[in-house]
């Protein structure tokens, strides 16, 4: 019996004591205050017992019926719900410092797809069975855990996280791919302690941008979550960010893909992974690429070279940013035509026609617009076939393994479908003579990478 289970039993009694006692005790004074009194018959007698008894029987299984809405665990994997879960971590940051952990089953969604939701829940079970035996064997033996949602599991174990690398190494060695009842299961896990807050719900954010960003979670952490949230939001409203300028060759005109930076109070620059997660989270990430874009449509002038923003596709579709990019020209005529607007993105937005509709009215006004990750999401090649497209950047996969003849196969045929749907290819990460020699004979517009020029600042431009 898991922890959870254990706990949820002990939960489950001493509600239906807590619950049951009480009622006992009524009809134990309501019986003695009968047999106190003076009846005619003991016919009166026996009917009013009977008539308590049931009553009392009636509310002992009401109260019981109402405690098992009062569950602590859910029910598939028998872990402790969020709620609950919550609850016991604040408890334990009252004693000393906790570390967080996110594990999660990385293809839960392809083992339901593949063989059915029943043996994804069996696959979810065994997997939380490995995790109380692994702790377990490692003398932690009482281990919250909670299914947070999906295939997320959530634990924590007292101490700071330093405490446990070689821990969650050795799950990760052991678990990380494994082969239960013939069907594949992946694990990946991320971990923080409390040290940089006491707000669950931070920190769990945070679990989430570790995991997704694929960041190692031994890195040093400058700020606290709170402190980090306020650094960027100060910097936000103060317009403290830091633009590069990395070279991409073609064969007109200069043309400049950008990079930001956030700054904060110190100077220190804040990282596009640390910041975009926050401003997503405080829906903020709009303002922070509306004053992007206003600060390169400055430095647009008679030079003939162009600018590649990379806006989100949440900012691209959302009215407040196309108001504000279809009038920016009115106030810098010489950046119209010399701005590219560059997306990308992992899932399909199914309002294609108002997208599309959007593209549009972006490029007829003087934008241009680019796809970003092309053969890295399956959402490219379909965006590539609906979308007015005027630039496609290769995902950096094809770039890492461009020498390998399987890649050089694949890119000529993004290549020629790209060509063929009227856009320029790009491809980035050209870091040698060869690859960039090679990268030419196969006939791609724009090329970049430290081989080809380094990232310049906005007064070297």
């Amino acid at each position: 019996m898991t922890y959870t289970e254990q706990k949820e039993r002990e939960h489950r009694f001493a509600l239906a004591l807590r619950m049951g006692l009480p009622i006992f005790f009524l009809s134990a004074v309501t019986l003695t205050a009968l047999f106190t009194q003076a009846y005619t018959t003991f016919t009166s007698l026996i009917i009013l017992s009977i008539a308590l008894l049931g009553v009392m029987v009636y509310f002992i299984f009401y109260l019981i019926y109402q405690s098992t809405q009062e569950n602590i665990t859910e029910t598939i994997t028998h872990t402790f719900t969020p709620e609950y879960f919550s609850r016991l971590f604040s408890k334990a940051l009252t004693k000393n410092t906790q570390t967080l952990l996110l594990i999660t089953v990385e293809n839960l969604w392809s083992i339901n797809e593949r063989y059915g939701i029943k043996n994804g829940d069996i696959a979810l079970q065994n997997t939380v069975m490995k995790l109380d035996h692994f702790f377990y064997d490692k003398k932690i033996e009482k281990l919250p855990i909670c299914r947070f949602k999906g295939g997320d599991f959530l634990l924590f174990l007292p101490g700071e996280k330093e405490k446990y690398n070689s821990l969650i190494e050795l799950l990760l060695s052991k678990y990380q791919h494994y082969v239960d009842n013939e069907i594949e299961v992946s694990l990946e896990a991320v971990m923080l302690d409390s040290r940089l807050s006491d707000d669950i719900e931070l920190l769990i954010s945070r679990l989430y941008e570790l995991h997704n960003d694929r960041i190692s979670s031994e890195k040093e952490e400058i700020y606290s979550i709170n402190q980090l949230e306020n650094e960027i939001i100060e910097a936000l409203d103060e317009k403290r960010f830091s633009i590069g300028f990395w070279p991409v060759c073609c064969e007109t005109h200069p043309i400049y893909d950008t990079t930001v930076k956030l700054i904060d109070s110190q100077g220190r620059f804040i990282h596009q992974s640390r910041y975009i997660p926050v401003l997503n989270r405080i829906n903020r990430m709009r303002w922070l690429e509306s004053d992007v874009l206003e600060t390169i449509a400055t430095l647009c002038d008679e030079r003939k070279r162009d600018f590649i923003v990379t806006i989100s596709p949440v900012t691209l579709r959302n009215p407040h940013f196309f108001e504000h990019a279809m009038t920016l020209f009115e106030r810098f005529p010489s950046a119209r035509n010399k701005i590219t607007l560059m997306f990308e993105e992992k899932e399909y937005c199914y309002q294609l026609e108002r997208f599309v509709h959007q593209i549009s009215h972006y490029r007829r006004a003087g934008y241009k617009i680019a796809l970003d990750r092309l053969g890295g999401y399956h959402t490219t090649l379909l965006y590539l076939k609906e979308l007015e497209v005027d630039v496609v950047r290769f995902d950096s996969l094809y770039t890492r393994h461009i020498k390998e003849a399987g890649y050089q196969n694949i890119i000529q045929g993004l290549n020629l479908s790209a060509h063929l749907c009227g856009a320029k290819t790009w491809i980035s990460m050209i870091e040698d003579e060869y690859t960039d020699n090679l990268v030419q004979s196969l006939k791609i517009n724009y090329r970049q990478g430290n081989y080809l020029g380094r990232i310049l600042t906005m007064d070297q431009i």
